[in-house]
Formats: structure tokens, C-alpha cells, sequence
């Protein structure tokens, strides 16, 4: 692709996310969009027929990112040859995330104003979808073969209800980082989410207060 095309098509979609610094996507029109990427209209439809056409693209190259840094990461999975315990488990998200991490602090700006109250809540449910599905990969390695229909007849807690804790954990832990990504580096997010892949909310407390003594 032509650099020049590269570089116009650059500044449109970064100029739609400037937008929605300061206003709802509802509200965000094809005016503020190119005023904000300081081109012409006729440029803008060179390459996009509306905001939804430009907004379905962001989206699209965001989940498609975040999806390959997500399989990166899961071979990391595959060298272990025994079902890791839990310190492993927390050892592990300094690799198991590394990519996804990556990703996700260059893509900051865009997801973490997708992701927030200006944002695309159709966005938000579009990364739960993908976290459920790399969730699903994941299990086996992590936690071995499960039956999850007889463990749902034997268990009181529905396998689901795991599943939906874990991944809105992770899910909420990237959007709080997102909306402050200085607050943290990437090492002590991974060190984050190793913690609250193995320890419950009590746990993480103890911990907690243990730094205030």
C-alpha cells in the first residue's frame, strides 16, 4: 500500500479516537472527524462512506491484533508438559500475556476510548466474545480436561458462572489500565494478573493490607 495512502488513512482513524476524547460516539459526526484529522471531506470518502464504515474498520484491525497476540501468547502454554500449579499459573502470566499486553499498550488511545463511556458498548461485548474464546483454548493447558456437563450436575457452582468471573476479571483489569495507562507499568499489570487468576478477592485483600503494615 502507498505510504502516503498508509499515512491518510492513519490520521482519519486517529482523529476519529481524538474525537471521542471529549464526545460520544452517538454524538461524533463526519465533521468533527475530519476537522480533528485535518483533511478534507473528499478525502474522507475516498476511503470511508460514513463514521459506522470507518468505526466497523478500527474495530475489525483492533480484534483481528488482538486475537493473533492472544495465540502468540497461548503457545507459550504448550512448552509446559505438566498441568502448572498455582504459583506456576501466576509465573506464567509474565508470558502468557506478553504480546496481549504489547498490543494493548500501542493501542491504548483506541481501546481504551472504545472501551470507555464515549465508546461502543457493541466493542466491549466483541472482546468478551474473543476473551471466551481464548479462555476456552486456554483451560486444557492450565487446568487439564474438564467434563463440563458432569461437573455442572455434580458442582453447586455452574461452570459459566467460573468462566464469566475469570474473564470479566481480566476483561475490566485492561479497560482500568487503558484508562490510565501510566498509573502501571506492563511488567506489574502481568503481576496483576497472575494475582487475580489465582487468588480470590479475600486473598488479594490480605495482600493488600500486608503492604500497609
Amino acid at each position: 500500500m502507498d505510504i502516503r495512502k498508509i499515512n491518510t488513512l492513519n490520521r482519519i482513524k486517529e482523529g476519529f479516537i481524538t474525537v471521542l476524547d471529549t464526545k460520544k460516539l452517538s454524538e461524533c459526526t463526519t465533521n468533527d472527524i475530519v476537522n480533528s484529522a485535518e483533511i478534507s471531506k473528499k478525502t474522507f470518502y475516498n476511503y470511508y462512506q460514513n463514521k459506522q464504515d470507518l468505526l466497523h474498520e478500527i474495530e475489525n484491525d483492533l480484534l483481528e491484533g488482538l486475537k493473533e497476540a492472544l495465540v502468540i501468547d497461548r503457545e507459550e502454554l504448550k512448552d509446559v508438559k505438566h498441568l502448572p500449579g498455582t504459583d506456576e499459573i501466576k509465573e506464567l502470566a509474565e508470558v502468557a500475556f506478553n504480546h496481549t499486553l504489547a498490543f494493548c499498550n500501542e493501542n491504548k488511545h483506541a481501546l481504551s476510548n472504545l472501551l470507555s463511556s464515549n465508546g461502543d458498548m457493541q466493542f466491549y461485548q466483541m472482546i468478551v466474545e474473543v476473551a471466551n474464546n481464548e479462555f476456552d483454548a486456554r483451560v486444557p493447558y492450565l487446568f487439564g480436561d474438564i467434563n463440563i456437563k458432569e461437573a455442572n450436575v455434580k458442582s453447586p457452582l455452574p461452570f459459566s458462572f467460573i468462566k464469566t468471573l475469570y474473564i470479566n476479571t481480566i476483561v475490566n483489569l485492561l479497560m482500568l489500565w487503558g484508562a490510565a495507562p501510566d498509573s502501571l507499568s506492563i511488567n506489574e499489570i502481568k503481576s496483576i494478573a497472575g494475582l487475580i487468576q489465582t487468588k480470590s478477592p479475600v486473598e488479594l485483600i490480605q495482600i493488600y493490607k500486608s503492604y500497609l503494615n
